[in-house]
């Protein structure tokens, strides 16, 4: 009898223990996951939608009177707008939201040569089918900015220029783009949201406390995101690793607003800790999360060291006054102190905050 007795015991608690989610419980992942979809990721792709249909609307209007420059720096406006707000949302389609969503970089880098190959071509019409048969990087953000930039953003002459020349169809390509970018957008906001596909319910669903779960996944992708900002935003211009700046390397060469860009993907890793919140007041994130496991970093609560990392970088990189592929020559020093403070909250992520978070594989 007494065998059996603790043979129950021991199988009660062992199922006990499967079931425990540990410092964090479910319904508080849950909660967070809740609280980053509806005021981080429903947000952020209603406004890459809204900035697309503006950069359209816009388009067709410089289409429309191509040599007015006051139209042109209006339209170049309204592409920072956008692509300020694709680097918002972006991370929330790295790592396994990619695979599941079947999204693509609206941001890869151009290829100049291959769009004036296309806007030189015989191809009859830069409709919807022959605009998804391109590559990346003949399409999205980065070859719209080659066009309305140029390769001198000074000369806003040489631009309008080649929009009015006779026979140009460069307003016609840079219409097919603007409108696939509107699509893509669209179909991004539809299928997150859940009046869509509803992948939104999923990611709340997948709330458990393995690194595959969606706070595993985004946790993930952030560290990913500030490794690629420290390394490639920042250290590749610097020259960091063969001690030659090469300030060409700048994402935003051809708008100079590598520094604006810079600065929207430190958001779009600062929503899902505090869901957009202003002054105190938001939806429960992972800031929230880390409070409830009692998360620290030496003496302080982890919530209220990542917020002043955060801050500390904002404040250095507003210190940065100048493009950043000029800055780089000019104030190496101040390019360099961005760099180690995101180096900081890389460390910070990479350890405090996983283990802050409680996972288990």
């Amino acid at each position: 009898m007494k065998y059996f007795l603790c043979l129950f015991l021991v199988l009660l608690l062992g199922c006990s223990n499967e079931k425990d989610p540990g410092p964090i419980s479910l319904s508080d992942r849950e909660t967070a996951l809740q609280g980053i979809g509806s005021a981080a990721i429903i947000r952020s792709f209603l406004e890459l939608q809204n900035s697309a249909n503006a950069l359209n609307e816009f388009a067709i209007s410089y289409q429309h009177d191509s040599t007015s420059t006051q139209k042109l720096l209006v339209l170049r406006k309204e592409w920072v707008n956008s692509a300020v707000a694709w680097k918002t949302a972006a991370i929330f389609l790295q790592g396994k939201f990619s695979t599941d969503i079947s999204s693509s970089n609206l941001y890869a880098q151009a290829n100049a040569n291959a769009i004036e190959d296309i806007i030189s071509s015989n191809v009859p019409r830069f409709d919807q089918t022959y605009m998804r048969s391109l590559l990346e990087t003949s399409t999205g953000l980065a070859a719209i900015e080659y066009l309305i930039y140029g390769t001198n953003r000074e000369n806003a002459a040489s631009v309008i220029a080649a929009f009015s020349a006779r026979g140009s169809r460069r307003g016609a390509f840079l219409r097919g783009l603007c409108l696939d970018l509107k699509r893509r957008s669209d179909q991004l906001l539809y299928q997150w949201s859940t009046g869509g596909n509803g992948y939104l319910n999923q990611f709340v669903a997948s709330s458990g406390p393995e690194r595959s779960s969606s706070i595993g996944v985004l946790t993930d992708n952030m560290i990913a995101t500030i490794a690629k900002i420290k390394e490639e935003r920042l250290g590749a211009p610097l020259g960091v690793n063969e001690g030659t700046a090469r300030p060409a390397l700048v994402e935003s060469k051809y708008s100079g607003e590598s520094t604006a860009l810079l600065r929207a993907e430190l958001k779009s890793v600062e929503q899902s800790f505090s869901a957009w919140r202003t002054d105190g007041i938001g939806a429960r994130a992972l800031y929230w999360l880390l409070d409830q496991a009692g998360a620290k970093s030496a003496d302080m609560a982890l919530s209220k060291a990542l917020e002043a990392q955060f801050m500390d970088i904002v404040y250095k990189l507003n210190l940065i006054k100048t493009p950043l592929e000029q800055a780089i020559l000019t104030d190496p020093q101040q390019v360099m102190a961005v760099y180690e403070s995101v180096g900081k909250l890389q460390n910070m992520l990479q350890n405090e905050v996983i283990a802050g978070l409680h996972f288990r594989d």
